[in-house]
């Protein structure tokens, strides 16, 4: 109840106001209601409703506060103008991108952010002492390259039920890509969500295809993994959006370290697949049968490079062949031995 309560007064000044009227007359009728042990029954059917009406109101509120934030490459000012009118760590996230990004000028930028990433850490989350430590280790956010105000703006989503918003990519590309990709290795992973491109590569027939030969030793390796498979989902869910939405960024090099040891995973895995021999993991006929059909989803993903990306021959091949490479080596990765 504290939690949903804190979340919603975090909402514009508007719904706090009437978020804290319907509060009060909740404490006068709890007086009322629960007032003696004869009561109890009623007393909780009274708190279960008033955190029911908590979360709607809240989760309606997010809504509108995502509609804030969609607006922000049209008009990032207004959106700025709009996210001051609330107190919550999400808004106030959103505001630390803007500026950190140079998206909206503000007077005493760094004095500024370090005050709404105070904020934040003190006043606006949950007490989740795990991410309360991830985040602290990032340092001072108004110094950071924008890479850490992405991951600090990822962090602070994943408390909420927004998701990150599919400009951040577009304009941010590698950056962005690495600060929401697979981090916790656990369920943690599952939030924030992520934006749907208009249509997924690994959607194509050509895709379909391999998956099909690679499915049978995946899924129950999935399994296996037990809760990190959730890091491993969240890294494929990452590698399409990326493939899907902006592909050039599949040529760039990686910038985190974290993101260079998985650059590093990712050849050892590639190179795994071109001489795998463990058939009792992946069955030989359906390793043969997947190496056959990969050309052809390579060829088909260069194709679609070139026409609705406008890239140039040359690029498009290289960014296939890495995209092939992503959704070979991350599902590869399940089934390899541990480093």
């Amino acid at each position: 109840m504290a939690t949903l309560l804190r979340d919603t007064l975090g909402n514009s000044a508007d719904d706090r106001d009437a978020i804290e009227r319907a509060q009060k007359a909740f404490l006068t009728e709890r007086d009322g209601t629960c007032a003696d042990k004869s009561t109890i029954p009623a007393c909780r059917a009274l708190y279960e409703k008033r955190a029911a009406d908590l979360a709607a109101q809240n989760s309606a509120a997010q809504k509108k506060l995502a509609a804030v934030v969609a607006g922000i490459p049209k008009d990032a000012k207004a959106a700025a103008a709009a996210l001051l009118r609330y107190s919550g760590a999400p808004a106030k996230a959103w505001l630390v991108y803007l500026y950190q990004s140079g998206a909206v000028a503000v007077p005493d930028k760094d004095a500024t952010v370090r005050r709404l990433v105070d904020e934040i850490l003190n006043q606006g989350l949950p007490k989740d002492p795990y991410l309360l430590e991830e985040m602290a280790n990032l340092g001072d956010v108004q110094g950071a390259p924008l890479s850490t105000s992405l991951l600090f703006l990822r962090h602070v989503l994943s408390t909420t039920e927004m998701d990150a918003p599919c400009f951040l990519f577009t304009k941010h590309g590698q950056p962005a890509f690495e600060a929401f990709g697979a981090f916790w290795g656990n369920a943690r992973d599952e939030t924030p969500g992520l934006c749907n491109p208009p249509s997924s590569l690994f959607d194509l027939p050509e895709w379909q295809a391999v998956s099909t030969h690679m499915d049978p030793a995946i899924e129950p390796a999935l399994v296996e993994r037990g809760s990190i498979r959730h890091g491993y989902e969240r890294q494929f869910e990452v590698d399409d959006l990326q493939a899907s939405l902006v592909p050039s960024t599949l040529l760039e090099a990686p910038m985190s370290a974290e993101a260079k040891k998985m650059a590093e995973q990712r050849g050892r895995a590639v190179a795994a697949f071109r001489s795998w021999s463990d058939f009792d993991v992946w069955p030989e006929k359906e390793y043969r049968a997947a190496v056959h059909t990969l050309p052809a989803a390579i060829t088909a993903t260069s194709k679609l490079y070139r026409e609705k990306f406008k890239l140039n021959p040359q690029t498009a091949d290289q960014a296939a062949r890495a995209a092939a490479d992503r959704f070979i080596a991350g599902r590869l990765g399940l089934i390899m031995p541990d480093d």
